[in-house]
């Protein structure tokens, strides 16, 4: 496990979580002509793009005072940028470029408000906050997103298919479709082979997959104990341009479900069985040290659950871990 987080660091990181989720929204100003009448507008940076957003007639009182509150978002987003850039010059995980367009555009789209969770590697790469420790960086850094809902009618406002979101990003994305035409796209790819996936979890065993997300004109794949992972997540930050407010699980589920998802691989899946132990054995090493209560309350849970597809699976990977650790030695710094 590398260091643990000074209190400092983590006073600064908490502040600035605090500092986007009540910011006002960033923009600059613009006037334009019709019928010879001024009207005032302003430029959203959203993901990759500039989008424009109408805000009434100049010298219009309400439009002047929207204005005013666009112009305040951007001294402040300014600022919060320099943050940012302090936060990972001292280490801190954040985004690429593709990752964090994405999240921005999602985030604008009131997702994540709505209780959308990111999952995967991504979630855990922005987790380093909530663990308190900076975490190992992953074995196998995957050129894909992982974004999960609870709830079929999850919405865009203003209302947009998923796909108009994920192109603000990046405007190459498009929907990999399924075999069966009749069924919506539940994985969107860009030029580049990004990959986003939209996974839901499993009501009953005659879920159709995907599951029809009809508000973003998409699916969702239906996961097994998906619904355990994202119950009750965390609001934190991605470190990208003024920071974005995202939901990730919370760590100790994040890792015990890690546990678990390792020994349901495949044969021809071991690298990523590794990433999962790995990732699980960086999460438990810093829990161990920052929460161990929020650790044993997610273990304790998890195997209550039942004995074949959660604590069995808990101890094989336990045990593996272990195995590791002593195979390795004392852990490094770095």
């Amino acid at each position: 496990m590398r260091p643990i987080l000074t209190r400092t660091l983590q006073t600064i990181f908490a502040d600035l979580v605090e500092q986007v989720e009540t910011a006002p929204v960033a923009g600059t100003m613009y006037t334009r002509r019709r019928g010879g009448i001024p009207y005032l507008y302003a430029k959203l940076p959203v993901g990759a793009e500039r989008i424009d957003l109408f805000l009434g007639r100049a010298g219009d009182a309400e439009a002047i005072a929207r204005a005013d509150d666009l112009r305040r978002g951007m001294a402040l987003a300014r600022r919060r940028r320099r943050t940012v850039s302090m936060l990972r010059r001292e280490g801190f995980a954040g985004p690429d470029r593709i990752l964090g367009t994405i999240l921005d555009s999602v985030a604008h789209a009131g997702l994540f408000r709505r209780n959308a969770v990111l999952v995967g590697t991504a979630a855990y790469r922005m987790s380093e906050a909530l663990a308190g420790a900076f975490l190992p960086a992953p074995t196998l850094m995957t050129g894909d997103l992982d974004l999960a809902t609870a709830d079929l009618a999850l919405a865009a406002e203003p209302p947009e298919s998923f796909e108009a979101i994920l192109r603000r990003a990046d405007p190459s994305f498009r929907p990999v479709m399924p075999l069966d035409p009749r069924r919506p796209a539940s994985r969107f790819h860009n030029a580049d082979g990004f990959l986003v996936d939209l996974i839901t979890p499993v009501r009953r065993r005659t879920d159709p997959n995907p599951m029809p997300l009809p508000a973003l004109d998409a699916g969702a794949v239906p996961l097994q104990q998906l619904d355990w992972l994202i119950e009750g997540p965390v609001r934190t930050i991605a470190l990208w341009g003024a920071g974005i407010a995202i939901n990730v699980p919370r760590p100790a589920r994040y890792a015990v479900h890690k546990l678990m998802l390792a020994q349901r691989r495949d044969t021809g899946s071991r690298v990523k069985r590794a990433k999962d132990l790995a990732q699980a054995q960086a999460l438990v090493a810093a829990l161990t040290a920052q929460d161990p209560f929020a650790l044993e309350d997610a273990l304790d849970d998890a195997r209550k659950r039942g004995r074949k597809g959660w604590s069995e699976p808990i101890a094989r990977s336990l045990a593996e871990i272990a195995a590791m650790t002593e195979a390795s030695g004392p852990p490094g710094r770095g």
